[in-house]
């Protein structure tokens, strides 16, 4: 299983308590970058929400792979 860099920096703003808007601006990026990042996030790790993807990470986080 693997997440992309900014896949894994939006996951650790989220699990900060950080909102998209909060998210983009700490990585230079628009709020629907954000949003698509998360998306797909979501859709890999078969999360139905934001909390869960976290709660998934810090569960499995061993077998996740962060590609650059």
């Amino acid at each position: 299983m693997s997440l992309s860099k900014r896949e894994h920096d939006v996951l650790l703003y989220i699990a900060d308590g950080l909102v998209e808007k909060e998210i983009a601006l700490k990585l230079g990026i628009g709020q629907g970058t954000v949003h698509s990042y998360i998306t797909s996030m979501k859709n890999k790790m078969n999360a139905l929400t934001r909390a869960h993807a976290v709660s998934i990470y810090y569960r499995e986080y061993p077998k996740w792979e962060i590609k650059a």
